[in-house]
């Protein structure tokens, strides 16, 4: 890790959001279950919009300097969370031990997505339901154009955040059979280089 990963990204990544993510977040978190996991917790984000009746969440992290951030927001609402520091490609859970798996904007930054899946699918308990807010490679040819152009530069800026990875082709490609996926209206401005797709998967 660096000062910069450290100490400036966080505080970009918690200020910088296009406006519209927050009915997101809200729409995709919506109908989730209780017994959930939220993979790359990041800053928080996610924790003003999950629902009334979500009273436990565990976590995990890479990134202690995001955990932190996360933690203050955590103390804010009345969610119980059970913080952990981790890997997505390695989670620390036994098989079949969440009804519902969180991500937003995970798959776009690990290193290794497909064997990120394999872990989601592993986790999640029969008929378990994983709900997914990511972002990808655009469906419009002059914005896939621009996205493969200022890639490498994103990357830098963003710590590894890809601006061309095929979301519904690489779940579609997991082990989960039963996906739906949802294509909300592209951000403006630069924002549209972050084209976002949601979707639920069911093991």
């Amino acid at each position: 890790m660096s000062f910069y990963s450290d100490n400036i990204f966080p505080l970009i990544l918690d200020h910088t959001e296009p406006k519209e993510m927050a009915t997101l977040r809200k729409s995709n978190l919506a109908d989730v279950q209780d017994d959930i996991l939220e993979i790359g917790i990041g800053t928080g984000s996610n924790l003003a919009y999950y629902p009334e009746r979500i009273n436990h969440l565990t976590s995990i992290e890479p990134l202690r300097a995001m955990q932190s951030i996360a933690m203050k927001k955590g103390e804010r609402n009345s969610i119980l969370i059970n913080w952990h520091i981790g890997v997505a490609e390695d989670l620390p859970f036994e098989k079949d031990s969440f009804n519902t798996v969180v991500t937003t904007g995970l798959l776009c930054s690990v290193e290794e997505p497909a064997q990120v899946l394999k872990e989601i699918y592993r986790v999640l308990k029969p008929l378990g339901k994983y709900y997914f807010l990511e972002h990808g490679l655009s469906r419009i040819a002059r914005i896939r154009r621009y996205q493969k152009l200022l890639n490498g530069v994103n990357k830098s800026i963003a710590c590894g955040c890809n601006l061309t990875r095929d979301i519904e082709n690489l779940i579609e490609n997991s082990s989960f059979e039963n996906s739906e996926y949802f294509y909300p209206k592209p951000f403006k401005g630069i924002g549209s280089l972050y084209e976002p797709i949601q979707g639920i998967a069911t093991k």
